[in-house]
């Protein structure tokens, strides 16, 4: 074995280390450069220069590193048969680790000069020596790549988990302003609901005054011509302005003394039947005193519609936010659609609204959610058409559901934009006098999921935006 020093027994770490042992047993000059390792000893410190080269023959050194913040990592634990400070001891630069004794053992110490000295002298060393700094450097390169490769996997696992994180994070933000759209909206119902009540109680008063003053009038006998002037405003109808300009003429001519252009006016406003009263008992008083009569019932009259009106309004108002009550009810929800709209109408002014709602059963759903989205698509409607165009809503059932469709006269939906408009957060309201969260239809979309349907939008063949929504039949309120 020991005049055969290159054969495959090389290969075999402690083969060459039982082998390395004995020739050192035999060497007194080798015996005196053995260093018996002490359990918890400093053998050399990170960044200072290594005098001695260590060959591991019995016992562990662990290699630390210390971090710029004071950290220190455990890169390696050596054995026998291991190198210890072997990147040192060949580039001549400080130690780039800390070895501490972690096993109690013995180690064969080398300066530079005296492993080149062992290596000729002892000729039955230097093959082994010289194997053995391979196998260690050969197994220092396995261990990189090793630490390599779960490097690697470590960095793919960490840039996935922050990906997660990164949409957990997106997910919450958005969860977070849906909250605050929500909360709002909740908030806004109860506003609405209190600015209802207040407005409900003049509208009120309003009514009955209107039917009170007409109860006043409906003293004087039936007879009398200020009543019966009174009668005739009271459902008088109203006259467009080219017969209203036809009259003003016929008027300055029948009554030429009549100076005031405020009463021609009201003059040309009158039904043949109140000009004929007047004409009847002119004589008994002033024009202008009988013109006031049939202005009395007008004024009346137009209390009472816009009393009505108020009331109207304040009936869709309280039924609108109902949102806030945040409960199921079996309800119509063409009710709801009507209400979006009357409440919407100051935004629907010059817009040609369609309500094709065919009867539809009724359906255990929240109200004042759904009217949140009915008020979403519209609102979006109507800013799509500029304010002008053409709105049709449609109800039907089918198959035990309920099919709202909601279609405009816009310019329809970008196709690369059409799958992105239920996402949270996306908008393209962000230019110029508009603004938008990107919130309404993703909403919008969550509240149709909770209630157990579906909500989709496509470009109409013929133009425009169509909105059809799905909604379960449903008496388990």
């Amino acid at each position: 074995m020991e005049n055969n020093p290159g054969i495959s027994w090389l290969n075999d770490t402690d083969t060459i280390l039982t082998f390395i042992k004995k020739v050192i047993s035999e060497l007194p000059e080798l015996r005196d450069q053995i260093e018996v390792l002490e359990e918890g000893d400093l053998l050399f410190l990170q960044g200072e220069p290594l005098e001695f080269m260590y060959l591991i023959l019995e016992g562990n050194i662990q290699l630390t590193r210390t971090q710029p913040d004071a950290s220190e990592d455990v890169l390696i634990t050596l054995g026998a048969g291991s190198f210890a400070g072997l990147i040192a001891f060949t580039t001549g630069e400080p130690t780039l680790t800390s070895g501490r004794i972690t096993q109690k053992g013995v180690a064969l110490k080398m300066r530079p000069q005296q492993f080149e000295q062992y290596l000729n002298d002892h000729p039955r060393l230097k093959h082994p020596l010289q194997q053995l700094m391979l196998n260690n450097m050969i197994q220092r390169y396995k261990s990189n790549l090793r630490l390599q490769t779960k490097t690697h996997a470590l960095s793919k696992q960490l840039n996935k988990e922050r990906n997660e994180l990164k949409a957990a994070y997106q997910q919450l933000e958005t969860t977070h302003q849906m909250l605050v759209h929500q909360e709002k909206m909740a908030t806004l119902g109860e506003l609405v609901a209190g600015f209802a009540h207040e407005v409900n109680n003049p509208a009120s008063a309003l009514m009955r005054a209107a039917e009170n003053l007409i109860d006043i009038y409906a003293e004087f006998e039936n007879s009398h011509y200020s009543y019966q002037l009174f009668r005739l405003g009271l459902h008088a109808e109203p006259v467009d302005s080219n017969t209203q300009r036809k009259r003003m003429h016929l008027i300055e001519k029948k009554y030429p003394w009549v100076y005031d252009r405020s009463s021609v006016r009201k003059l040309a406003q009158m039904p043949d039947e109140a000009l004929d009263l007047i004409d009847k008992h002119r004589k008994k008083g002033e024009i202008d005193s009988l013109v006031n009569h049939f202005e009395a019932g007008k004024m009346i009259h137009n209390i009472r519609i816009a009393s009505k009106r108020i009331a109207n309004l304040v009936k869709s108002l309280k039924s609108y936010s109902r949102q806030d009550q945040n409960k199921e009810e079996l309800a119509d929800i063409r009710e709801g659609i009507r209400d979006t709209i009357l409440v919407l109408s100051n935004r629907l002014k010059f817009i040609d609204v369609n309500l094709e709602l065919d009867d539809i059963p009724k359906t255990c759903a929240n109200i004042g959610d759904l009217n949140q989205v009915w008020t979403n698509i519209i609102v979006n409607a109507c800013d799509a058409m500029k304010g002008q165009g053409e709105l049709t809503i449609s109800t039907q059932e089918k198959d035990h559901t309920i099919v709202v469709k909601i279609s405009d006269t816009g310019p329809g939906i970008p196709e690369d934009i059409l799958p992105k408009i239920f996402d949270p957060n996306f908008t393209t309201k962000n230019q110029g006098a508009e603004f938008g969260l990107g919130l309404g239809l993703a909403i919008s979309h969550e509240i149709i999921g909770q209630a157990g349907g579906s909500i989709m939008a496509g470009n109409r063949p013929d133009g425009g935006t169509e909105f059809a929504i799905t909604i379960p039949v449903r008496d388990d309120c």
